[in-house]
């Protein structure tokens, strides 16, 4: 497959309406898959670019606004969606689907209309939700096929009476171009039959080798200061069965703002946790929540790699030594009437939402969540949360070992359960090791570590960094020195104080930079 990627701009306030994007698998050649390209807000119908709350923001006025189309465009409590073809035309008579997740059964399909391109639904009182309270909308909304998904439609509860527009990009996935085949090699003769050699008695089988498991740990697990706990530690001592059968940490990595394609950015995908766990959508275990930015994840495995499904787990956030409380009940709540969070039937995944989580690794802080299957010997993950308030998920994989399949223990910072994960011979490092693996070197000139390193020092200045951006890029290179200001939109333009000059760009031409003079 040839890769393909979209230039994807969203609206200033896709997170505090908690929209998310649920991520498509590439099909086969010559499939056709829909991007999300764009996503923005109007208020009240208004197509003005301002400062106010959910307005349209230029760019999106700038691509969109079509005078002959402007009253269709203008309504209010409505989702709109269109589709672009490879010209960034819009389609007409495109199917849509609608579909609100309390009632995932009956789908509401609309077409993209001959006159405007768009399609558009209509939202009721039904759709009401607090943004603020960590709620989100009940619509999803995608083109039929192979395609990324918008969900979190909704009218918020704060007077603005707003309209979500998504638009998708139609992308044709192409093939390689086929290898030429080798020219083939003339056959070699057939060598003389030796004489059958005198037979040896048999030798006797080796033993079978004790199965290990590789451990895995993303990326940005050490610099996020997560940390495993072991059974030997936990406080409420779990009894192990008369199956000898433990539960241990297998795989852990992250992911941001709903992203599943691997990048330098903190928090990214790692290729291996992509390739092992995103699922296309038709698969029978499609990973329907894999888009979500904030959340906490677990699945849990069984002997043989089967998903433990609709399996309780405990999420909980006022330190660990709490699972040794026997009168302990801040356990996080599950969803309808279950007691606790529980891994999904289809997926087999189980998560949690954060707010309030934010804290800062650079400072040795550590997030406040802890999570762990519920009632089996399990492994513990703590330290779950959003680092510099970063939209961030932790994904967390329990594999079961049985406890006679333990080699030796070793030595070194690990308890005797971690003897049952292999690393090539090798123990995994500590986050200082891994730290210091990251500096420079003559091939390696600006590693992630340092990203981190500048993201802490911008907050001691109480400014955020934002990641990519073009004006902090520009400023570093023009020698303008510490910023002063955090990036704002003023007269169409994106701008930022420095201490050496104000840097800004349009809005809707953001590598056309400058700088002008305080």
């Amino acid at each position: 497959m040839t890769a393909t990627t979209v230039t994807r701009r969203l609206s200033a306030w896709f997170d505090d309406l908690n929209l998310t994007i649920a991520p498509v698998e590439t099909p086969p050649a010559g499939n056709t898959v829909y991007y999300l390209k764009d996503v923005f807000t109007t208020i009240d119908g208004a197509w003005e670019s301002s400062d106010a709350r959910y307005a349209i923001e230029q760019w999106a006025k700038d691509a969109y606004a079509n005078p002959a189309l402007m009253m269709e465009l203008q309504k209010t409590s409505h989702l709109y969606a269109a589709v672009l073809d490879a010209n960034g035309a819009l389609l007409r008579q495109q199917v849509i689907r609608f579909t609100n997740r309390f009632d995932p059964s009956t789908p509401n399909d609309r077409t993209t209309q001959d006159n405007t391109g768009w399609a558009t639904f209509t939202m009721f009182s039904s759709s009401n939700y607090d943004p603020a309270a960590g709620a989100q909308g009940p619509w999803c909304w995608a083109p039929t096929g192979h395609a990324e998904t918008l969900c979190g439609g909704g009218r918020p509860l704060d007077g603005q009476s707003i309209s979500i527009f998504a638009v998708w990009q139609m992308i044709t996935v192409a093939e390689e171009p086929t290898p030429t085949p080798p020219t083939p090699e003339p056959p070699t003769p057939a060598p003389p039959t030796p004489e059958p050699p005198t037979p040896e008695p048999p030798t006797p089988a080796p033993p079978t080798p004790t199965p290990t498991i590789e451990r895995r740990l993303g990326t940005w697990v050490g610099p996020m200061n997560l940390a495993i706990k072991s059974l030997a530690e936990r406080p409420d001592h779990p009894a192990i069965g008369a199956d000898n059968v433990v539960y241990v940490i297998k795989d852990v990595f992250t992911t941001r703002n709903s992203s599943w394609e691997p990048s330098n950015l903190y928090g990214s995908v790692d290729q291996w946790a992509r390739d092992a766990y995103l699922k296309p959508v038709g698969d029978p275990e499609y990973f329907d929540d894999a888009g979500a930015d904030h959340h906490l994840f677990a699945l849990i495995l069984d002997l043989d790699g089967n998903k433990l499904k609709m399996h309780d787990l405990l999420y909980w956030s006022d330190g660990f030594d709490k699972l040794g409380d026997p009168t302990y009940d801040g356990y996080a709540r599950g969803p309808g009437d279950h007691r606790y969070p529980i891994t999904k039937d289809k997926s087999g995944w189980g998560n949690i939402v954060m707010f309030g989580s934010s804290y800062v690794p650079e400072r040795g802080e550590q997030g406040p969540w802890c999570w762990t299957p519920r009632g089996l010997p399990a492994e513990v993950m703590c330290g779950g949360g959003m680092p510099a308030n970063l939209h961030i998920s932790t994904f967390v994989v329990w594999q079961a070992v049985r406890v006679e399949q333990t080699p030796p223990p070793v030595t070194g910072d690990h308890n005797i359960f971690l003897p049952f994960v292999s690393s090539g011979g090798q123990a995994t490092p500590t986050p200082e090791a891994a730290a210091a693996s990251a500096l420079p070197t003559a091939n390696d000139p600006l590693p992630a570590v340092l990203e981190v390193i500048r993201s802490g020092a911008w907050s001691r200045a109480g400014v955020e960094l934002r990641p990519g951006s073009v004006l902090a890029e520009y400023a570093r290179r023009a020698g303008l020195g510490m910023p002063v200001t955090a990036e704002f939109v003023s007269a169409g333009h994106r701008v930022q104080g420095f201490l050496g000059g104000i840097v800004l760009a349009p809005v809707n031409d953001p590598q056309r930079v400058t700088h002008i003079a305080w």
